[in-house]
């Protein structure tokens, strides 16, 4: 009776996994479907083996626990992304998902067979098991969460995102939730814990006692190939355990090998600039002077006043500058991705969506202006994330002087505090200054000071009108930069563009979300000196000001503001040179996945 129970639970499981498997992939040859039929068979038989050999019933609380578990790991990955790319992806399956699920209900079962039958303080390696099983349940559960809210499967750029997220702009991503929502999910996660204590605590008074000993031995031995199996990275010779090969692990490892390979950046500094050159190799102009860069962030153009009618005066001081000769205003720029890691690792270096360098191999535009004869500065109020030496992070310490406004756990640094560090820089040298701004960050709310709203009640969330207020706060700081770097630091050029855009109305989203996510605002403005010496630049930026634009070409951009030529500038690539090559039918977006052409949406 009892065997007959334990065949049915196997023929059930192995019917019902196959199948699901075979209906949430896409693009199965017959090849792939026989060897998918044969591989599951031993992992079903495994997934029912230990607890048949014990005499643990099916429906205790000990193989519950271990069976919920395994099918969290079957279910989630696959589905969600059958659900996200069913449509656009016509060859995709995740079969060692499965495999890893079934596997994971034997190697838990015979854990805890081992622990009650060898009664060594069973109560306490229970509650380790049922922690260790809370955790592997919860990285489903975070998927779930995660489809639910940007209702797509977590893909690479969000696996990026969570890596190079600062730890104040978690703790603001999860208060921007309702206390509803939060309560919620910590409840769930409280409830679930719970349960699997309680379903695993309530097995101590079961009898487990396996047949004989060679059905003990079965089961240690099925433990003990289980655990390399499934948890050791290298079996043998380019052969990994299941686990990092299941399809959420394997897209960590890709985006945390990503991060290896672009600390090769300063691995390989010194060996790039040894072929650089560039010339003239000091400023043209007649004393000290210097040129900044002003980084948004999340900034969008559509809702800007100095770039769209739009009812509320959102950047005034930018706006009053519109028919200064002085000020240049490019109203068709765009963003090359909705992220501000791949960003600005291309604005600011020659790779980019047009040609096939990498990151990691490329000059940037802080190695192009210190041969060019400037200091260089990075001063940032993003964070800084060194712990993950992600791509901006590298290339800002390439800087002479690189420094983070000082980020407290809990507590926001508003951009006007970047002000007492540009006074830093040293008037008597020539200097290169990058300045990047929080911007319009999300939460909005917590990018100005209170006392600076100028739309709605200070304090009180409004998605519209924080974001409003955070655009008129950046407009607020760059004409502070501007006025204290013509002043002190002989300003000759200043440079503003954002990282990428946003949708103010709606949560953002780790993917393409939409032109209005890519629509960035860019302007330049110049001095006297520079435009009588650099009359070509400026005359060519003033002609082309309402062509289209990428910001992963700000780089060439520089290089022609700099006035230089160099064996790594292509000056097709510059905005600021007749020999600019795009069009708006020739651009990109998403890392070169769409055309700019497409945009047919209304500002």
């Amino acid at each position: 009776m009892f065997l007959n129970i334990y065949l049915a639970a196997f023929v059930f499981l192995y019917i019902a996994a196959y199948c699901f498997y075979v209906k949430i992939s896409h693009g199965l040859g017959h090849k792939a479907e026989y060897l998918q039929l044969r591989r599951f068979l031993p992992c079903t038989a495994l997934a029912v083996l230990p607890a048949a050999l014990a005499g643990i019933p099916l429906t205790s609380g000990l193989y519950i626990s271990s069976l919920l578990v395994g099918l969290a790991w079957i279910v989630t990955y696959p589905t969600l992304y059958y659900f996200s790319n069913r449509k656009i992806s016509s060859d995709f399956g995740f079969h060692l998902d499965f495999v890893f699920g079934l596997y994971l209900i034997s190697w838990l079962t015979s854990l805890k067979i081992l622990v009650l039958t060898s009664n060594i303080i069973p109560v306490f390696f229970l509650t380790v098991i049922s922690l260790v099983e809370f955790i592997l349940f919860f990285i489903p559960f975070s998927q779930w969460c995660y489809y639910y809210t940007y209702g797509a499967c977590i893909d690479i750029n969000g696996i990026t995102l969570i890596q190079d997220t600062h730890y104040n702009e978690i703790i603001e991503f999860i208060r921007s939730f309702s206390k509803k929502t939060i309560f919620f999910v910590v409840c769930s996660a409280g409830i679930i814990l719970f349960s699997i204590l309680f379903l695993n605590l309530s097995s101590l008074e079961l009898l487990i006692s396996p047949s004989d000993n060679i059905s003990l031995l079965i089961i240690i031995a099925t433990c003990i190939f289980l655990t390399f199996y499934l948890w050791k990275r290298y079996l043998w010779k380019n052969n990994r355990g299941v686990f990092v090969r299941t399809g959420i692990i394997e897209l960590y490892l890709d985006v945390k090998k990503y991060m290896e390979n672009s600390k090769l950046y300063t691995k390989n500094m010194e060996e790039r600039i040894k072929k650089l050159s560039v010339t003239p190799t000091k400023p043209v102009f007649g004393k000290p002077s210097t040129i900044v860069l002003v980084i948004g962030e999340s900034a969008s153009r559509d809702y800007m006043s100095a770039f769209v009618d739009y009812p509320y005066d959102s950047t005034p001081w930018l706006h009053s500058k519109k028919n200064d000769e002085h000020f240049i205003l490019f109203p068709n720029s765009y963003a090359s991705i909705i992220h501000t890691v791949p960003a600005l690792e291309r604005a600011l270096t020659e790779c980019n969506q047009y040609n096939d360098k990498e990151f990691y191999a490329s000059i940037s535009i802080i190695d192009i202006a210190r041969k060019a004869g400037y200091q260089t500065y990075w001063y940032s109020n993003q964070g800084h994330l060194g712990s993950a030496d992600t791509p901006v992070t590298l290339l800002a310490e390439t800087s002479d002087t690189a420094k983070w406004t000082k980020q407290r756990l809990n507590t926001v640094q508003y951009d006007g505090s970047l002000l007492e560090y540009i006074k830093e820089v040293n008037p008597q040298e020539n200097n290169f200054v990058i300045i990047h701004l929080k911007g319009s960050h999300f939460n909005f709310i917590n990018r100005y000071p209170r006392e600076f709203t100028k739309w709605g009640k200070p304090g009180k969330y409004d998605l519209i009108l924080n974001y409003l207020n955070s655009l008129a706060y950046t407009d607020h700081v760059i004409e502070k930069i501007y006025n204290y770097a013509t002043e002190k630091l002989n300003l000759q050029a200043l440079l503003y563009f954002s990282d990428h855009a946003t949708r103010p109305d709606k949560r953002r989203s780790p993917n393409f979300d939409g032109f209005a996510t890519v629509r960035i605002p860019m302007f330049a403005c110049f001095s006297d000196e520079y435009i009588e010496k650099n009359k070509s630049v400026y005359e060519t930026l003033k002609l082309h000001k309402d062509y289209y634009f990428t910001n992963d070409l700000v780089y060439e951009l520089l290089c022609s503001i700099f006035g230089i030529s160099s064996n790594h500038f292509d000056e097709t690539n510059s905005l600021a040179s007749p020999k600019y090559r795009y069009t708006r039918e020739m651009l990109k977006t998403n890392l070169g996945k769409l055309s700019i052409k497409d945009d047919t949406t209304s500002n």
